[in-house]
C-alpha cells in the first residue's frame, strides 16, 4: 500500500572502480506517511537498473525510508544509514520496536539530518533474495569430523545455493556491494543532489568505503564504525583475523569476569575451562530451552557451535544455559518463509568474497581446523567467516565484486574536503582492529582518521561516552579528531 514512484534513472556511466562518472538526474522520490501518525516515517521507492554496467537492463524498485530532521530550522542535510549485516533491512530499524528506533529518536543523527535508510538490493522490501527454508533449516554441523560428514556439508550448501538461484533468478548475481553503492548515489541524486553524509556500521563500512571509492567528490561527512576491510584477497586471512578477534574479545571477557563481582561467572575458579566444558557439553547433548517463548516457537536445541560464536556480550547467558535452561539468546530460529535476512546475508557476502574458487578439499579443511584450534583454542575458529567459507564455496554465481584495495585516493585530485571518521574498538570480535588499520592506510592520512575506542564489543556509536560524543561533533560540526586519538565509552 506504499505510494511509490517509478523514477527514470538514466545512465550513471560508471566503469568499475572509476571515481567519477557522467550522471543524469533521476526523478524525485514521492514520499508518503507509511506507518501511522505517531511515527515520523516517510516511505517511497526508486526504480534502478539491475545491472549498473548496462543501465538499459531490467529494473527493480529500491525501498527508501526517511525520518525528517526533528530540528527543521537547523537541518544540515540527508544522512544515509546502513546498520550492517549484510542482509538486514534498515527500514525495520526506523519503526517502534526496531533495533535502533529508541536510540535514533534521541540521537543527533535525527535532530539535524533527514535520516535516510535504504533497504539494499536483495534485502527487506528491495527485491529480497529467496531460498528454500526447509533446505536451510536442516541440521548440518560446520565442524564435520569425517570426510563423509564434510562431503555431506558441502553438498548441503550447494543445494541451498541452487535453491536461492532457482527462487531469486538471475538477480542473485547482481546484489553485490559495488552495485549497492551505485544505488545509494542514485538515491542521493533523487533527493536533490545534496552532499553525501553517511553512517555505516560493520558491513555498512564496506558499503561506505566503496561509495567513497566511486564518488569521493560528493561527500560531506562519512562515519565508518567497526570496519570491514574488503582488500583481503585471501579468504583464509579474512577468517584467521576474525577468528583471532573472537578469541581476543573472549579473553577480555574472562579477565573482566575474574575481576568483577557482578559477572555471573565471577565465582568460577577457571572461567576459560568453564566455557570449554559448556561448549563440549552442548555439542554432546544440545540444550533445550524451557522458556514459554521457545516452547511456543518450537525452538531448536542449542549446540556448542551456537555458543562459540555468541560469547562476548552476554555472560549471564553462559551460566543460565547450564542451570535453568535460559538459553534463548543462543537459539537460532529456522526460517519459515522463502525470504529471510540470513538468505540475503549469505548471498551478498558470496557476491563480494571469492570463497567459491577453488573448492576446498577435506584435507584442506582439516588443516584449517588444526589452525583454528591452535590460534583460537576457546572459540575454535567459529565466527562469521568460518560459516561463510562453508556456505559460499559452492555458491552458484561467481563473485561480482571481489576484494581489492581502494586506489582512488592515490590520485591527489580525489582528496576529500573533510576526512572520513573511522571508529573501531581495540577488542572487536567481528571486525578486527587490524582491518581498521589497513583500511585507513588505503584511504591515507589526508582522507581518513581512525578514532580508537579502548574497549570491547562490536560497534561504538550507540554506546554513550566520549567516542560517541566525538562522532556527534564530527557529523554536526565537521570537527575531526586528531589522528591516533584513543577514547572510551561507558561500559567495557
Amino acid at each position: 500500500m506504499w505510494l511509490t514512484t517509478i523514477a527514470n534513472i538514466a545512465f550513471l556511466s560508471l566503469a568499475n572502480g572509476a571515481p567519477t562518472g557522467k550522471i543524469h538526474h533521476p526523478s524525485p522520490i514521492a514520499w508518503t506517511d507509511c506507518i501511522n501518525i505517531s511515527v515520523p516515517l516517510k516511505c517511497g521507492t526508486l526504480s534502478v537498473p539491475i545491472d549498473w554496467r548496462d543501465p538499459r537492463s531490467k529494473r527493480f524498485d529500491l525501498f527508501v525510508t526517511k525520518i525528517p530532521a526533528r530540528n527543521a530550522s537547523g537541518r544540515i542535510g540527508n544522512l544515509f544509514y546502513n546498520p550492517g549485516g549484510p542482509g538486514d533491512a534498515p527500514s525495520s530499524d526506523l519503526v517502534p520496536g526496531g533495533g535502533m528506533y529508541e536510540w535514533l529518536m534521541r540521537s543527533k543523527t535525527t535532530e539535524y539530518f533527514d535520516f535516510i535508510a535504504i533497504d539494499p538490493r536483495g534485502t527487506g522490501k528491495s527485491n529480497p533474495v529467496q531460498c528454500d527454508p526447509i533446505l536451510w533449516s536442516m541440521e548440518i554441523s560446520e565442524f564435520p569430523t569425517s570426510e563423509d560428514e564434510y562431503t555431506h556439508m558441502v553438498s548441503h550448501w550447494r543445494e541451498v545455493g541452487a535453491s536461492c538461484l532457482q527462487l531469486t533468478g538471475s538477480f542473485l548475481g547482481y546484489i553485490d556491494t559495488d552495485s549497492s553503492a551505485r544505488d545509494f548515489e542514485a538515491v542521493r541524486l533523487a533527493l536533490g543532489n545534496e552532499p553525501m553524509n553517511f553512517l555505516g556500521f560493520s558491513y555498512g563500512t564496506q558499503l561506505g568505503s566503496q561509495y567513497a571509492e566511486l564518488y569521493p567528490h560528493n561527500i560531506r561527512a562519512m562515519v565508518l564504525d567497526a570496519n570491514l576491510d574488503h582488500s583481503q584477497t585471501s579468504p583464509i586471512y579474512a577468517w584467521e583475523t576474525e577468528s583471532q578477534g573472537y578469541e581476543n574479545t573472549l579473553l577480555q571477557f574472562f579477565a573482566w569476569c575474574k575481576d568483577t563481582p557482578a559477572c555471573a561467572l565471577h565465582d568460577e575458579t577457571d572461567v576459560p575451562a568453564y566455557f570449554d566444558r559448556l561448549v563440549d557439553s552442548a555439542n554432546a547433548q544440545p540444550i533445550t530451552s524451557i522458556s514459554a517463548a521457545c516452547l511456543a516457537a518450537a525452538c531448536p536445541p542449542v549446540t556448542g557451535e551456537n555458543i562459540m560464536g555468541l560469547n562476548t556480550q552476554f555472560p549471564s547467558s553462559l551460566r543460565n544455559a547450564t542451570t535453568n535452561g535460559s538459553i534463548d539468546f543462543f537459539v537460532q530460529l529456522p526460517p519459515t518463509t522463502s525470504t529471510y535476512d540470513l538468505f540475503s546475508y549469505v548471498a551478498i557476502i558470496c557476491a563480494d568474497w571469492p570463497f567459491a574458487e577453488p573448492n576446498e578439499s577435506y584435507t584442506q579443511y582439516v588443516n584449517r581446523l588444526h589452525m583454528a584450534r591452535t590460534l583460537s583454542p576457546h572459540t575454535r575458529g567459529a565466527g562469521e567467516f568460518w560459516f561463510l567459507h562453508t556456505a559460499c564455496q559452492s555458491w552458484p554465481v561467481p563473485p561480482r565484486n571481489p576484494p581489492h584495495e581502494i586506489t582512488t585516493f592515490k590520485n591527489p585530485s580525489n582528496q576529500l574536503k573533510t576526512p572520513i571518521l573511522m571508529v573501531n574498538a581495540l577488542h572487536d570480535p567481528e571486525t578486527s582492529y587490524a582491518w581498521a588499520v589497513d583500511l585507513q592506510r588505503q584511504f591515507g592520512d589526508k582522507n581518513a582518521v581512525l578514532l580508537t575506542r579502548n574497549g570491547s564489543g562490536h560497534t561504538s556509536y550507540t554506546q554513550p561516552g566520549a567516542v560517541s560524543d566525538a562522532i556527534d561533533e564530527y557529523l554536526v560540526r565537521l570537527k575531526v579528531p586528531d589522528g591516533g586519538t584513543v577514547l572510551r565509552n561507558e561500559g567495557i
